[in-house]
């Protein structure tokens, strides 16, 4: 007998694997694997799924949210759980719209203990609806800081980000400045300031920069 029954969405091959790998060595059942909405609304008709555990990027097309509240109006009482190498979801996009009532957020970079997970799924079946958990390692930076990071993060130059932003230079180099405040980044003559904050950029994220 299992404890929950699950579907994995995930268009890792590899993730999805070891994720129902161990998800069955805790006696949850992953009823099947997918890498889109309509994969998952196929095994959802099919079987008796308990709690979606879904990846916040999905590559081009509907993202983990998005597939969130696809999945919470057609079952209303499904557990949802994203599962992410973002510590915030803002990281991964500043202008990401809320998530459905009850999704729970369990961050990779977290993820000392699969047991975390799994404490996850058992409550969002319980409580699919009740939002029980707190972001870890939540960023601090506002909406507009890190877009702004992002931006550094890509090797955009100041007056390229001032240009997409519609501001002036000075106001970007005033954020830029608020952000190395945030992360405490010194200034000197031996540290590339723009490469530190793409490393901040990108541990944050829980990814590798390019070429990394």
């Amino acid at each position: 007998m299992h404890i929950a029954e699950v579907v994995v969405i995930d268009d890792d091959i590899f993730v999805g694997s070891s994720l129902t790998a161990g998800f069955k060595s805790y006696g949850i059942k992953v009823s099947g694997t997918a890498k889109t909405y309509s994969q998952a609304i196929e095994i959802c008709k099919n079987n008796s799924i308990e709690v979606a555990v879904v990846d916040l990027d999905l590559g081009p097309g509907p993202n983990g949210i998005d597939i969130c509240f696809s999945l919470r109006n057609n079952y209303p009482n499904i557990g949802l759980v994203l599962l992410t190498s973002y510590r915030d979801p803002k990281i991964a996009d500043p202008n990401l719209r809320s998530f459905p009532k009850g999704t729970r957020y369990v961050s990779k970079s977290n993820l000392s203990d699969f047991q975390i997970l799994v404490n996850e799924v058992i409550s969002a079946k319980i409580n699919p609806l009740k939002k029980t958990f707190k972001l870890v390692g939540k960023s601090q930076l506002t909406h507009v800081q890190l877009e702004v990071l992002k931006m550094i993060s890509e090797g955009l130059s100041t007056s390229e980000i001032a240009r997409r932003r519609n501001v002036s230079e000075k106001a970007i180099e005033g954020t830029i400045s608020t952000i190395q405040k945030v992360f405490k980044l010194e200034k000197n003559k031996t540290n590339n300031q723009r490469v530190q904050l793409a490393r901040a950029y990108f541990k944050l994220s829980g990814k590798k920069p390019p070429g990394a």
